[in-house]
């Protein structure tokens, strides 16, 4: 009995220290997200976020914003980093996996889920979350066009608030339906850099707009613009415009 009472105290003991440290150490996490927005190295911004994200982690392995804070520092390094960012954690696959197991209802952590595994039954997961999350919703009419479900993705991705983002969803879904001239009258809505629905690197709007204005040029046999467009696309980190251009 003694050394239940014993194991009762050292849990409630960890358990009131946990409580009185997760809030501090996430208000550290998020000063580093405020630095993303203003910092000259975007990608060294999100190092910092996803270091201290996980850091926190193992103290806080609770917090659905830590949890998908450090997934989408490393959805967002994967690329530029070969997927090296964050080898010594698992890398982007395992921490998206603990993402989903320890904050099973956050929707932005499953609305990273479903773009790195590609997967549109976890954006609709994600949505059913949050219904008002919108990078739940372009998350979901991308993968729904990708998979051939037109309509629908059109239907969620109708811009009634006209954003950045979501003409950027909507270019990528008519290019999908092959329809290139709306597509490029979609995408030259976007004004950048813009304002990102999600926490996102300052170039990403305007890398996605040019690479989209691109592949949809291209449709259209326009290859001059198009070629700048993905020029300035693959200068501006674009994997599918840079293994175009290298062709």
């Amino acid at each position: 009995m003694k050394r239940i009472l014993c194991a009762l105290c050292c849990f409630a003991a960890t358990a009131l220290a946990q409580q009185n440290t997760c809030p501090s150490l996430e208000s550290g996490v998020e000063a580093e997200v405020l630095r993303v927005r203003v910092a000259k190295d975007d990608l060294g911004a999100f190092r910092a976020v996803g270091d201290k994200a996980l850091s926190a982690l193992r103290l806080c392995p609770q917090s659905a914003r830590l949890w998908y804070l450090a997934a989408r520092s490393a959805e967002v390094l994967e690329s530029p980093s070969n997927g090296q960012a964050f080898a010594a954690e698992g890398g982007l696959n395992r921490i998206v996996a603990d993402a989903l197991s320890h904050a099973p209802s956050s929707a932005p952590a499953a609305t990273v889920a479903a773009r790195v595994q590609g997967s549109s039954s976890l954006a609709r997961k994600a949505l059913a979350l949050d219904p008002n999350y919108q990078p739940a919703r372009r998350a979901l009419a991308e993968l729904l066009a990708k998979e051939g479900a037109i309509d629908e993705a059109l239907r969620l991705a109708s811009a009634k608030t006209p954003s950045g983002p979501m003409h950027l969803t909507r270019a990528h879904v008519l290019l999908a339906a092959k329809r290139p001239a709306e597509a490029v009258a979609e995408a030259r809505k976007i004004m950048t850099p813009g304002e990102p629905d999600e926490l996102s690197p300052t170039v990403e709007m305007y890398r996605d707009k040019q690479e989209v204005l691109g592949f949809a040029l291209l449709d259209l046999q326009k290859t001059a613009e198009a070629r700048k467009a993905l020029r300035a696309a693959a200068a501006a980190g674009s994997v599918a415009a840079q293994r175009y251009l290298a062709k």
